[in-house]
């Protein structure tokens, strides 16, 4: 990608709820065939699973979990081309949604690839807390295993359709934060994508076993999204 198109996303910010960071960007990736599995859930289910400084974000007083699963490609540092083995991954992270400092984002309860070499880079590089599962995506059909944590997931994907997003779709989805702990303090990864192009998505699901908090996750999401491709811009991580 030309350092041009990576200008017109940073120009384009009407769905953000902050300003961009001042900073220069570190790294852009690709998402493509983005999942979103999504559960409404009950507060107390959560919120002592969440890092003390952050406050969980809630829609209508309830708290959602959701399953992420895409495909990155083309992932490169600022300056540098993208790397053949390194650049191109499967990725599948269980999120909820919090907020610390009048910043809406989002919480890893867990976060996965297919390659170790992945794991061992973000863990260095980037200071997310990578995990190997066996992923493997053949034409629409996903599954993945986690041995160590019983983790499990198969999903074919069917026909998408339009989607007329409500503010439940957005506030799920425009999030340019993402929350972790580095050396027992918070610290804040921001990210910047155009508005995703969310479809609604007909989904067959085989196996699902996840965990968040108190809540496993095992049953038919209570919305789904779909995204083909979303060109993202990421900075390095900053303490709040």
């Amino acid at each position: 990608i030309s350092m041009a198109s990576i200008k017109q996303i940073l120009n384009s910010t009407e769905n953000r709820q902050y300003a961009l960071p001042e900073r220069k960007w570190k790294y852009y990736q690709e998402w493509h065939h983005t999942v979103f599995f999504h559960w409404e859930v009950p507060v107390y289910f959560l919120e002592k699973y969440i890092p003390k400084d952050l406050q969980l974000d809630t829609y209508s007083s309830m708290a959602w979990v959701s399953l992420v699963s895409f495909e990155v490609k083309n992932m490169r540092l600022r300056y540098f081309p993208p790397l053949p083995y390194i650049s191109n991954f499967e990725e599948i992270n269980i999120r909820t949604y919090v907020i610390k400092d009048g910043i809406p984002g989002i919480y890893l309860f867990s976060i996965e690839t297919n390659k170790l070499i992945e794991v061992l880079f973000s863990r260095l590089f980037i200071g997310l807390p990578y995990e190997k599962a066996e992923i493997e995506r053949s034409g629409n059909h996903l599954t993945s295993q986690n041995v160590k944590k019983n983790h499990l997931l198969g999903f074919k994907i069917g026909e998408t359709a339009s989607l007329q997003k409500t503010d439940l779709d957005l506030w799920l989805s425009e999030r340019h934060s993402l929350y972790e702990i580095c050396n027992d303090k918070i610290c804040r990864f921001d990210i910047h994508h155009k508005e995703w192009e969310l479809l609604d998505l007909n989904v067959k699901i085989q196996d699902i076993w996840y965990e968040a908090g108190q809540f496993i996750i095992n049953t038919y999401p209570d919305k789904i999204h779909y995204a083909e491709r979303t060109q993202v811009v990421l900075w390095g991580k900053v303490q709040t």
